[in-house]
């Protein structure tokens, strides 16, 4: 009888996966078929630990694990082990207790309803049948809110978010759930709008305060707005916000066939173009094709100079010649970025990267490529170019006095080993 539930249950999360699929334009009219699952296997694995939790509220819990054990021999990575570890974790709270109502049980069960996504779940657990309001422990629980909204009581998050607002007194919390009331006032009347749903993403699902960043969140907001993101700016921009939520779930899969899909629809777009190419040749060269990445890097510089990250593709052609031992052509390639009108000072907003430093990493580059001929003289004579010229900017206080000790230790070394070959 229970294999028959699974099934029907199985069936139920087909259908809606191939609704919401439909309904957000997530397959590409000629997507090979690896590249349709990769687009959607974050909604097939989101869709089947919801509804794990929703098991798991209503005490079944052996149907739950049979889910879960099932996701972990069909899903691929990274939902495979997600699944694993949520059927781990549901294992552990039973064996708390064998009384349904022990609290310790019944918090360890909350908690992973709410890593599944089954907010609903969550309530039921802490609001059992029956219950007129919410018990002070309920509301004051920090994300009680949280899980009203996800859960898709707009009106009920609304007043919970206003109350805390009322009487909190920390400032970046104040800050936080006024910007929270206003997202849900304003959502209404944006549901179409692209940009309106990155600051959702921004604000809500990725900001961590109430919860850790909650990725699956993110994504679904996304690729339910894409379909309206008729301005290429806001289309790309859209794209650009789901690869990094898939990137953080480590889902490469689902984040190649996103990029492959991005880049199909925008492969006029130059900036596109750079980001996609600057993305498969580092990919390739971590990989050690460096063939395929020496190619990614030449399409971007030798067809994208007005491209704000050239320079990226300069530098990693230089480098992937450089790892080939072919010095004299590494640094000619290296030595084009000295004259160029790359920004050192160029810094990623929505990431954690430092300044680019392209002429300073230039020359340390071919201050290694000198040193490879035995050059001893002409490599000083670069790392003194870094040293003094191009020199190393950060806003990490770490990270400029280490590299400077490293550039001292570097020219000393070299005037050492100058000396050596008189």
């Amino acid at each position: 009888m229970r294999s028959v539930s699974c099934g029907i249950n199985r069936i139920r999360l087909v259908a809606l996966v191939f609704a919401v699929a439909l309904t957000t334009r997530v397959f590409a009219d000629t997507a090979p078929p690896d590249q349709a699952r990769g687009l959607t296997n974050w909604l097939a694995a989101s869709s089947s630990f919801k509804h794990g939790g929703d098991l798991i509220a209503d005490e079944k819990y052996s149907e739950a694990t049979a889910e879960f054990n099932s996701d972990t021999a069909s899903f691929p990575a990274p939902y495979a082990t997600m699944a694993a570890q949520f059927a781990f974790r549901l294992d552990s709270a039973l064996k708390l207790s064998t009384n349904r109502d022990d609290p310790p049980r019944i918090r360890a069960l909350v908690d992973l309803c709410t890593d599944l996504r089954a907010h609903k779940a969550a309530l039921r657990l802490v609001m059992p049948p029956g219950t007129n309001a919410p018990s002070e422990d309920v509301t004051e629980d920090g994300l009680y809110a949280w899980r009203l909204l996800e859960s898709g009581d707009a009106k009920a998050a609304l007043a919970e978010y206003e109350r805390r607002l009322a009487k909190e007194e920390v400032e970046i919390w104040q800050n936080y759930y006024r910007e929270q009331v206003r997202l849900i006032k304003e959502r209404p009347a944006n549901l179409t709008n692209a940009q309106f749903a990155i600051q959702v993403v921004k604000e809500h699902y990725m900001k961590g305060l109430e919860t850790e960043a909650d990725l699956f969140g993110a994504v679904t907001e996304l690729t339910r707005v894409l379909p309206y993101a008729r301005d290429p700016k806001d289309s790309i921009a859209v794209y650009q916000n789901i690869l990094k939520c898939l990137a953080g779930l480590g889902d490469d899969i689902g984040r190649d066939a996103w990029q492959e899909k991005l880049f199909s629809k925008h492969k006029s777009d130059s900036e596109v173009c750079v980001s996609v190419y600057l993305d498969r040749g580092k990919k390739a060269y971590y990989k050690k094709d460096l063939p395929a990445a020496q190619a990614f890097y030449k399409k971007v510089s030798s067809g994208y100079a007005d491209s704000t990250f050239w320079g990226d593709g300069q530098y990693g052609l230089g480098l992937v010649l450089q790892e080939q031992q072919k010095y004299d052509e590494a640094m000619a390639e290296y030595a084009k970025i000295f004259p160029s009108k790359v920004n050192d000072y160029l810094l990623d907003q929505e990431s954690s990267e430092d300044c680019a430093n392209y002429r300073f990493k230039a020359a340390i580059r071919i201050s290694e490529c000198w040193e490879a001929k035995k050059d001893f003289a002409k490599a000083l004579e670069y790392v003194l170019l870094a040293r003094d010229r191009y020199k190393f900017v950060s806003y990490c206080k770490d990270c400029l006095r280490e590299t400077r000790k490293n550039v001292d230790e570097r020219v000393k070394r070299l005037q050492e080993a100058g000396k050596k070959t008189d």
